[in-house]
């Protein structure tokens, strides 16, 4: 597993936002010999951005994905990620007016959907 993802991951966890989407474009750049890791970082990234509030940024990596996806016939769920983000971008879909209230130990901004399982998989691969 990269490095620098897990390290995006953690500062995600701490609420360290810009070190965290820092950390997210040095993992993309390192993983350029593998362009589905490539576009797995990438959704991330754009989720982390939409949770921002970072819309055009957020757009702007979410195109990518869908590009890559539609162009390899891959990654089904980062595709379902970035299509859903980009119909609540374009007014396609409902998106809350306000934010929903939440407990007090959740925190503001979530770990990306994906982390779990993606994390698991990158861990069950021999290195």
């Amino acid at each position: 597993m990269n490095v620098d993802f897990e390290a995006a991951l953690q500062y995600i966890n701490l609420g360290s936002y810009e070190k965290a989407i820092d950390k997210l474009k040095s993992a993309i750049d390192k993983e350029s010999a593998d362009p589905d890791k490539q576009t797995q970082y990438r959704c991330v990234l754009g989720e982390l951005y939409a949770n921002l509030h970072m819309i055009d940024e957020s757009r702007e990596e979410f195109e990518q994905v869908l590009d890559y996806c539609d162009e390899h016939l891959t990654l089904q769920k980062q595709q379902e990620i970035a299509q859903t983000y980009i119909d609540i971008f374009d007014g396609k879909t409902y998106m809350l007016e306000e934010e929903p209230k939440r407990p007090g130990d959740v925190p503001l901004i979530p770990k990306p959907r994906q982390d779990a399982a993606f994390i698991a998989k990158q861990s069950r691969k021999k290195h």
